[in-house]
């Protein structure tokens, strides 16, 4: 553990506040050169306010000289490409935005190296020129390098994992270390378009499906979905594949509805799973 020298810390502390305390009273002080009469006040008095605007222009040097140096900093970690990047799989035309996590060479606790520079990019905004990630024109890229997953933000509807995935947002997973490799990033989540039939169900509103092991999970809580003449919200399935037979589903009903001969209130929660289909009441409700 690095040692904290708690004093030292603090006089730094109360060194910058005071520092920026001086820069906003400089400031008033200049302002107040622009009203007449305070500057007739002033000027009238010249030696007294010039070497009082002098000592808070000097008072200001530590705060003018961190806020510059975070500014640096951030500027070394988020540049704008002058030239083109090639990163494995990942191709970053020039005027890209990008951020590094690490900009100098250190090793984890392990001993281990951690990647730096453009290695260790974690974030690409292509403002200017889109990119291109397997095939897909996109517009932002999120790398989360060490849990393995990213999102991409695409400009078109794209086939991946047998899904129509709408533009927006995709997450895919990848293994440790193959977040430049494109062939082993797996689809994970996308986005489907409204009308979508899934399970033999129209989806009026967006669908979001994500893997789910053996399967996937389709999801949608925009609009509610009417399921053999129930209106449900938040209606989720589980498919064996992509656009297959509906396994199982859950949702709520979204409005009180007869069922044979018994009417059930809204709210409750309905099933199907196996052809049969459960209707789960609260405590305090009654059929």
């Amino acid at each position: 553990m690095i040692p904290v020298d708690m004093p030292v810390m603090l006089l730094s502390y109360m060194i910058y506040i005071f520092s920026e305390v001086f820069l906003w009273l400089f400031i008033a002080g200049l302002i107040a050169l622009l009203v007449p009469r305070s500057r007739r006040y002033m000027v009238a008095r010249r030696w007294r306010f010039g070497l009082l605007l002098m000592l808070l222009a000097v008072g200001t040097a530590p705060y003018v000289e961190s806020t510059n140096r975070l500014w640096q900093d951030w500027r070394a970690h988020n540049p704008r490409l002058e030239h083109k990047e090639v990163l494995g799989d990942l191709v970053l035309p020039a005027g890209t935005r990008v951020h590094l996590q690490d900009l100098e060479p250190f090793n984890d606790l392990s001993g281990d190296p951690v990647p730096y520079g453009m290695q260790s990019l974690d974030h690409a905004d292509f403002d200017r020129t889109p990119g291109h990630i397997m095939g897909m024109p996109v517009r932002r890229l999120k790398l989360a390098q060490g849990h393995g997953f990213a999102t991409v933000e695409t400009l078109s509807a794209h086939e991946l994992a047998g899904w129509k995935c709408e533009p927006g947002e995709i997450e895919f997973d990848f293994p440790f270390g193959a977040h430049f490799k494109f062939s082993e990033w797996k689809v994970d989540r996308c986005t489907l378009a409204p009308g979508t039939v899934l399970g033999g169900i129209v989806w009026p509103g967006a669908v979001r499906v994500s893997s789910n092991t053996p399967g996937w999970l389709a999801e949608s809580e925009e609009r509610p979905v009417k399921v053999l003449g129930i209106e449900m919200r938040s209606l989720i399935m589980i498919l064996d594949r992509p656009y297959g037979e509906g396994r199982w589903w859950q949702g709520h009903a979204n409005q009180p509805f007869d069922s044979g001969p018994i009417h059930y209130p809204a709210d409750i929660q309905v099933s199907r799973d196996r052809g049969q289909m459960p209707f789960s009441l609260p405590p305090d409700a009654q059929a």
